[in-house]
């Protein structure tokens, strides 16, 4: 095998290039062999050099082009990272004079458990691990001493997490949670951060208020979020359906594996940057947000569009090649991809805005 060659097959095994852009250089690479041989008596030495240096300059140009997109997602990356150090500056269970600490410890044995949280004017921060123990820590400060929460496990495999709300004037929780031991997991809060950390489940209900959240790592079939009053980051997930209803304020979702997408928002931009679709074959992908904008950008190559994208006032832009249009004006587009690939995943992306712009990159 050629040098050539192995460096296009190494290329398509770190995901440098995609599946068609491999097969066009490898095909690339076989005419100029053809080429090569027909015309060796005429030009042996001068038809060689010159083939290798045309196909090295294909390689570099999508090694640098690689290059630059890397160096845009980890500016993307940062971001993130700084924007969620600010929503969670103040996520740090402590204590003061008045709070009270206490532990629960569960050892678990038996899969397809539920479990129900809810927290208080203070943080609920869910971090998965490879265990087997559930351990609930909660800070709490009740408006009379007496009062306490509790947390308790039923006969139908339910642990939750409770107390009266009238009764407290803080009640933050951190949960250390088993990751192959829990299908269903609900959570509520009033004015408080919330962060889900590699979690494996079935479903994940959030109902908030008033509540910033970070979901990231996590996997499993369904997420639903219901949202007020706070910002949203979802990132690194993988499941069939992911449903996001959040009021005043944004969603950013970054590298999102998800079949099954539906955003709605109501006075807050919805921004998306996703470098890979990988799970399935087909993905469908509504994104609905009022008085802000959409932006999408999708940094992978091997993806076959069909896009319906409407503003009232305001412009869609949509930058992606090899499309055909069957309806296409600054408030309107309607179009899919011309030369469709049988190799690539299909999204069918679906999206509306009021009073600003779509933009998909």
């Amino acid at each position: 095998m050629s040098n050539e060659k192995i460096k296009i097959l190494k290329m398509l095994e770190n995901g440098d290039i995609t599946v068609d852009e491999a097969s066009k250089l490898l095909s690339a690479l076989d005419s100029s062999s053809t080429s090569y041989t027909s015309n060796t008596n005429n030009n042996n030495n001068n038809s060689s050099t010159n083939q290798s240096i045309d196909f090295n300059k294909i390689i570099n140009k999508i090694s640098n082009t690689t290059q630059m997109l890397a160096k845009k997602t980890s500016k993307i990356y940062n971001d993130l990272e700084k924007e969620v150090k600010n929503i969670f500056k103040s996520t740090n269970i402590s204590s003061n004079k008045n709070s009270i600490c206490k532990e629960f410890n569960f050892a678990l044995n038996e899969a397809n458990n539920i479990l129900h949280l809810k927290s208080l004017n203070g943080e609920m921060v869910l971090k998965g691990y490879n265990g087997d123990k559930l351990t609930l820590k909660t800070i709490y400060i009740p408006k009379d001493i007496n009062d306490t929460v509790d947390f308790y496990t039923t006969d139908s495999k339910k642990y939750v997490f409770t107390f009266m709300e009238e009764k407290f004037e803080k009640v933050s929780l951190e949960v250390l949670v088993p990751k192959k031991y829990f299908d269903d997991i609900s959570l509520s809060s009033i004015n408080s951060n919330f962060s889900l950390d590699s979690i494996n489940f079935k479903n994940i209900l959030c109902d908030t208020t008033n509540s910033n959240g970070i979901v990231e790592n996590c996997e499993g079939q369904d997420i639903n979020i219901n949202n007020v009053n706070g910002k949203l980051i979802i990132r690194g997930i993988k499941s069939n359906s992911l449903k996001v209803c959040n009021i005043n304020n944004y969603v950013k979702l970054n590298n999102i594996d998800v079949k099954k997408v539906s955003i709605d928002v109501l006075n807050g931009e919805i921004d998306v940057i996703n470098d890979y679709l990988n799970l399935f074959d087909d993905y469908d992908w509504k994104l609905e947000t009022q008085n802000n904008s959409i932006n999408v950008e999708i940094n992978t190559d091997n993806i076959n569009y069909n896009i319906d994208a409407t503003t009232s006032l305001g412009k869609v832009n949509i930058l992606k090649n090899n499309l055909i249009y069957s309806e296409k004006s600054d408030y309107r587009v309607i179009a899919k991809t011309e030369n469709v690939n049988q190799l690539f995943k299909n999204l069918n992306l679906c999206l509306e805005t009021t009073n600003s712009v779509i933009i998909l990159s």
